[in-house]
């Protein structure tokens, strides 16, 4: 980046921004600062405070509304103004977390070593608005949380699910799920110390074991069980009538051979009624890669689960912040900033927050450990000790062109396999649960040759082998100097034989587009591919367009053509090569985010010269990319065909006579 006078002048003024947002002013008991929507409420014609719209919406509040000012309500009700002060800030109780936790819940400070009333930090208030808008919203609350360390994330889970036990509902059974027991015991002891500094005069409340178990207590005036279990007993919770549900520190989870941590997490889901006032919260650090809970957090990213993400990054921590001398100090260390320290900039961090960042990374000596521990993506929070062949800022640039997909369906003809699977009976055929993902169908309005390109990474026939995954690219814009755009993901599971001819398919669909299938699975002996050995050279009879690897001049003259994309181990570091440009330079467009996810994650192995995908994930669609746009980059460029019928001749017409 090029700095100049007026660039770090812009700079140092955005910073002033950010400061007075992280530090901005929070007072729980008028609500200034708070981030849940807020209407003003008269107390009396010179003092207001500012009510949760949830609370204001209420009839009791809107009947003092109708009348101007508390004050005037009371007087026209015949109470004491003490008395309607009461009601008031009974309903606040009830309504307004951010006061009940000021005013009624005592925690331990960790950093004081003291306990104080629970005034909540910028994070926790963020969380805390995502919760409340579900709640008086009559949702089922179910979220998952990303965390960075040390901003209260389980104190705010615990104690606002106490909260709905207390103020909301009796008979609301709650449960604590941890790693280990002594995990959960410690966060219930939050709860124990809450209840046992409760204010008398507001509610007694009183906390005793339930039926003489050392896991399982009773609130007695709200007839409420609060229990914990772990990962290692799920099968001590499938009885318990919960309604609330606070897993801690999921990336923990460890499966055993007779217990997996979805065993835990199926029984939990399993025991909470979809119903309001009803919630599964589900919080971690990452914890590493491969695991139930980051499984979890990208099937909740990709809509395919019933849990909300939400991510905390470390720069919204007001504790991971180290000041400067003085402006002359920031100016230096703004023009000394790294291309990782400007990202996450650009992200939203302050300059003394990666003043912070710097000295800390300097005392770790690790990049991937400080992105796992504090991460300011959900990307670099599942880091791992791999080193990671893709720039994440790349990636999360190119994201700017992923879309869903326009058409989900099958291919689908009279046959599977040989020429009737690719005569007039082929077609598309849609179908909301379909494999083939495409963002535009074939145009057919012109004759462009060279325009498609359809590539396959090959896979395996049962659930737990690779994807089979095949690409479509379109190449339509380089003749306007523009760039190529993958349009087609069809990922499956399929014998390999009937795999290659489902390419075959697509192929022919996309206008007899060129054919690069991966040829390394195909000759693989002792798998499930070895009797595909040929299936391309017979292939070829009935389909020519497929690509080979061979000296075309070579060809020409008369040596057999070897079907199919070789991959070894220089041809794979090309394949990097080039997807690392592609990535960089932004030379392609890419609408499906899962090809990006995989470039995401995908890594060189520590201490070996291998490449592949972090553990527990797939680089098919990736390299299915990779060859589709390795193949683009060495084909002839697309040009329009134009028949003369009169003349029985046809005239290409190229970007340069166009």
């Amino acid at each position: 980046m090029i700095l100049t006078g007026q660039t770090i002048q812009q700079t140092l003024a955005q910073n002033d921004e950010r400061n007075a947002w992280l530090f901005q002013p929070f007072n729980p008991y008028t609500g200034e600062g708070s981030l849940i929507e807020r209407r003003e409420f008269f107390i009396d014609k010179d003092n207001r405070i500012l009510l949760p719209w949830y609370l204001y919406d209420t009839s009791a509040i809107q009947n003092i509304v109708r009348v101007g000012t508390l004050r005037a309500w009371a007087d026209q009700s015949g109470l004491s103004h003490a008395a309607a002060l009461d009601f008031l800030n009974g309903l606040r109780l009830k309504y307004d977390f951010e006061f009940c936790a000021a005013t009624c819940f005592i925690i331990h400070d960790k950093t004081s070593g003291k306990e104080m009333p629970f005034v909540l930090r910028l994070p926790q208030r963020l969380l805390l608005k995502d919760l409340t808008d579900q709640l008086f919203s009559n949702k089922p609350v179910r979220e998952i949380i990303l965390k960075a360390r040390q901003w209260g994330g389980s104190t705010l889970v615990d104690l606002w699910e106490a909260w709905i036990q207390i103020y909301h509902k009796t008979g609301w059974n709650s449960c604590i799920a941890a790693h280990v027991k002594d995990a959960a015991r410690n966060i219930r002891a939050m709860y124990s110390l809450m209840i046992k500094r409760h204010p008398k005069d507001v509610m007694t409340l009183n906390m005793v074991s339930f039926e003489g178990s050392q896991t399982t207590k009773k609130l007695i005036e709200r007839d409420a069980i609060i229990s914990i279990g772990t990962a290692q007993k799920p099968e001590s919770l499938r009885s318990l009538d919960i309604k609330l549900v606070h897993a801690s520190e999921v990336g923990l989870w460890k499966d055993t051979k007779e217990i997996k941590a979805e065993d835990l997490a199926q029984a939990l889901v399993a025991s909470v009624p979809i119903a309001p006032y009803t919630a599964i919260i589900l919080e971690s650090t990452a914890k590493g890669t491969g695991n139930y809970f980051e499984r979890m957090w990208h099937a909740s990213e990709k809509g395919e689960s019933i849990f909300k993400p939400i991510f905390i990054p470390w720069f919204y921590i007001d504790i991971y912040w180290k000041p400067f001398v003085d402006e002359k100090q920031k100016g230096k260390f703004v023009e000394s900033m790294t291309p990782a320290e400007w990202e996450r900039w650009n992200l939203g961090a302050t300059l003394e927050g990666l003043h912070w960042y710097r000295e800390m990374l300097a005392t770790i000596q690790s990049e991937w450990r400080m992105m796992s521990e504090f991460p300011s993506t959900p990307q670099e929070a599942f880091a791992t000790s791999g080193r990671l062949v893709h720039n994440i800022s790349d990636i999360n640039f190119m994201r700017n062109g992923c879309r869903q997909p326009l058409y989900v369906g099958e291919m689908v003809a009279d046959s599977m396999y040989g020429k009737e699977a690719i005569d007039a009976s082929l077609r598309f055929a849609a179908n909301p649960h379909g494999d083939l993902w495409l963002w535009a169908m074939p145009d057919k309005s012109k004759n462009i040759r060279n325009r498609y390109v359809v590539s396959m990474d090959i896979g395996g026939r049962s659930d737990d082998a690779d994807w089979t995954v095949i690409s479509v690219i379109d190449r339509y814009m380089l003749m306007f100097g523009g760039v190529e755009e993958c349009i087609g993901t069809y990922r499956f599971h399929k014998d390999q034989d009937l795999a290659v001819w489902k390419a075959v398919q697509v192929a022919k669909f996309y206008n007899d587009a060129l054919l690069a299938v991966e040829f390394n699975s195909l000759n693989t002996l002792g798998t499930e591919g070895d009797h595909t050995y040929t299936i391309l050279d017979q292939i070829v009879d009935m389909y020519p367009n497929i690509y080979y690897r061979d000296d075309p001049t070579k060809v020409r003259e008369g040596l057999a053509p070897h079907y199919g994309f070789h991959t070894n181990r220089a041809t794979k570091q090309d394949l990097i090569t080039n997807m690392q440009r592609r990535l960089r330079d932004k030379t392609y467009i890419e609408r499906d985010a899962r090809a990006l996810d995989e470039c995401a994650w995908y890594e060189q192995k520590d201490k070996r010269n291998e490449y592949g995908a972090k553990d527990g994930e797939h680089d098919d669609i990736y390299m299915s990319r990779a060859i589709g746009l390795k193949v683009s980059s060495v084909m002839d460029m697309p040009a329009e065909v134009e028949q003369y019928v009169a003349h029985g001749q046809a005239t290409i017409r190229t970007a340069a006579n166009i």
